[in-house]
């Protein structure tokens, strides 16, 4: 019966705090189109979005794109991908990178091509050209020998840097501890986050003493390793349990307390706003049992290694904070006067998560 409560407290949670962040989620901004426009020798992109929102560009080579992100972006409803196939433009891609981040990505045949960027009432034009002598060859190749010139602005303009001058941050060979796949960026993510919720007791002779279970704490650090692959972090928590009883017989108080090292590793999915996560680990139980001063029997603990699989979701209401929920299940054995004492349970638990780029 109290699993049960427990479990309904925590969906309750859920929900309370799904409809808290609906208000603020609705009035997120959206990434409405991307249309692209021939303008004699030139292709101009019309981005369409609230204009107020800031963003960033960058350029990545092998092969050459262009790369804009957006931010504060919660919906992307353009295309996700555009072909073009003129002027050394492939496609334009567009895709949510991150929550509350999206991206929109260039992808040329070869270098990059002159470009500059204007904002505008209802987003930003990106115009696109070749340089001159390009242009000036491949204008004497038709039939009508005029040459069209861009006009090259002083100052918006910008040009693809040469191979030589590699960046880390702008090549491939940075090391992607966290990646998205549709637009194949780098991130170093990492989180931190506390929760609490209820821990049942498997052992009979805990269950006679101190109940069904208590109420436990945890502090956790997790970051995405490095591979090709947003999918699989290596997860660290740290839990503290302490629950008072009374002997069978003589009703005398008894204090028992917990902690519990995890290290494991997960695989996670994204599915809009939540991260569904499976995962399995090592524990390292530290205990101890106090029982009163003058009781026949002397206060006991220790400490053993464990086993545990744990499952969940996070749901992402803003870019970098999430609501999370879980279960985990622990094996863990001891052995007391020549006892065997089973110190393994259930916890069912809902907490914060803050989500950070180092």
């Amino acid at each position: 019966m109290r699993r049960m409560k427990t479990s309904a407290i925590l969906l309750s949670l859920l929900i309370v705090a799904t409809n808290l962040v609906a208000a603020q989620d609705s009035q997120m901004a959206e990434l409405r189109s991307i249309q692209y426009e021939k303008k004699d020798s030139q292709i101009e992109v019309i981005v369409n979005y609230p204009s107020d929102i800031p963003y960033d560009s960058f350029s990545l080579m092998n092969p050459h794109r262009l790369v804009l992100d957006f931010m504060g972006i919660r919906t992307v409803s353009s295309a996700p991908m555009i072909d073009i196939n003129e002027l050394g433009i492939v496609s334009i891609r567009s895709a949510l990178n991150r929550p509350g981040v999206a991206r929109i990505v260039f992808n040329f045949t070869d270098e990059t091509p002159r470009y500059r960027i204007e904002d505008t009432e209802s987003g930003m034009t990106i115009t696109f050209w070749k340089d001159a002598e390009t242009e000036a060859g491949m204008e004497q190749e038709e039939p009508e020998p005029v040459v069209r010139k861009p006009v090259k602005p002083p100052v918006e303009e910008k040009k693809e840097p040469a191979p030589t001058a590699k960046k880390p941050v702008e090549t491939e060979t940075t090391p992607a501890y966290y990646r998205n796949e549709d637009t194949n960026s780098t991130e170093k993510i990492m989180a931190i986050g506390f929760s609490a919720g209820y821990l049942t007791l498997q052992d009979d002779a805990f269950t006679d003493a101190y109940g069904e279970g208590g109420v436990f704490f945890k502090g956790e650090y997790s970051f995405y390793l490095p591979l090709r692959t947003k999918s699989l972090d290596i997860w660290t928590g740290f839990t503290f349990f302490e629950k008072t009883g009374k002997t069978s017989i003589t009703q005398e108080d008894l204090t028992l307390k917990m902690t519990d090292l995890s290290l494991a590793l997960r695989y996670l999915r994204t599915f809009s706003k939540f991260r569904p996560f499976v995962g399995a680990g090592i524990d390292y139980v530290v205990y101890k049992e106090y029982l009163p001063e003058d009781y026949m029997i002397e206060s006991v603990g220790g400490s053993e290694l464990g086993f545990h699989v744990q499952g969940g979701t996070y749901f992402d209401p803003l870019p970098y904070l999430s609501l999370k929920i879980h279960v985990k299940y622990l094996w863990c054995t001891a052995t007391e006067n020549e006892v065997e004492v089973n110190l393994g349970g259930v916890e069912y638990g809902a907490g914060l998560v803050f989500r950070f780029i180092p």
